[in-house]
């Protein structure tokens, strides 16, 4: 929305995310997710990540390929991985140090 690339880990789980909200929780191959024909290596490393993390769930779909889920029993992370930055209570904590830290300095 603002121009800026997401992450591959941020695009993959945003994917997943939009998918669920449409159509309840679905399998989808990573392949078939927005970027991940651009650089295949990144986003399969995302996958994995993700798999390891537990975010998302794998499974074989109909073909044998990989597909992937959410994992419905980690959506609060999942939630907190997706919020922006700007809305993260520990990047308001660190510019209100830095706040303080200057006011200091300018005294």
């Amino acid at each position: 929305p603002n121009g800026t690339p997401m992450s591959p880990r941020k695009t993959i789980l945003r994917e997943l995310s939009r998918a669920q909200a449409r159509s309840g929780p679905i399998h989808t191959r990573p392949s078939a997710i927005a970027g991940f024909s651009d650089n295949p290596e990144k986003y399969q490393k995302a996958v994995n990540e993700l798999l390891q993390a537990r975010l998302v769930e794998g499974r074989r779909d109909d073909e044998g390929h990989m597909a992937i889920s959410l994992n419905e029993r980690r959506i609060t992370e999942v939630q907190r991985e997706l919020r922006p930055i700007w809305a993260r209570p520990a990047v308001w904590a660190t510019i209100a140090v830095v706040a303080a830290v200057g006011a200091g300095l300018a005294i």
